[in-house]
């Protein structure tokens, strides 16, 4: 890994680290609590759309590394269905909790979260390419 993307990663970390800290918790008074995907409190069309988000991706990784040969792909095609499972499973979590949890803004974690996991796979897409 390249200097120029660890510290961008190192920067990314702090950046978010700070945000959730001290804007989220500190300022705004927002708790996080952690869920699984199982827990009691969910929706089930949440489960559903998770678990079905969970096999797409899945059979994508699998279709890649399986199917397709390895060593022409590059770093961003490797990555893409992890960075992606990523991704829309803490979007549609932030969305759910949107939705259901309005009050509580707990939502705000779930799409920073997906704001962090986009911009690393970007610097690792612009640095490793």
């Amino acid at each position: 890994m390249k200097m120029v993307t660890f510290s961008g990663l190192i920067f990314l970390l702090v950046f978010y680290f700070l945000f959730t800290n001290f804007y989220l918790k500190k300022h705004r008074g927002i708790k996080r609590t952690s869920k699984s995907i199982f827990h009691e409190d969910k929706n089930r069309y949440g489960i559903i759309l998770q678990g079905i988000i969970l096999v797409g991706f899945v059979y994508a990784l699998m279709y890649i590394f399986v199917e397709l040969d390895i060593s022409e792909l590059s770093l961003a095609t490797q990555l893409s269905p992890i960075a992606g499972l990523f991704v829309f499973q803490k979007f549609f979590t932030g969305l759910e909790e949107w939705i259901l949890h309005r009050d509580k803004e707990r939502y705000w974690y779930e799409w920073s979260e997906t704001v962090l996991t986009l911009l690393v796979f970007g610097l690792f897409i612009m640095m490793e390419g």
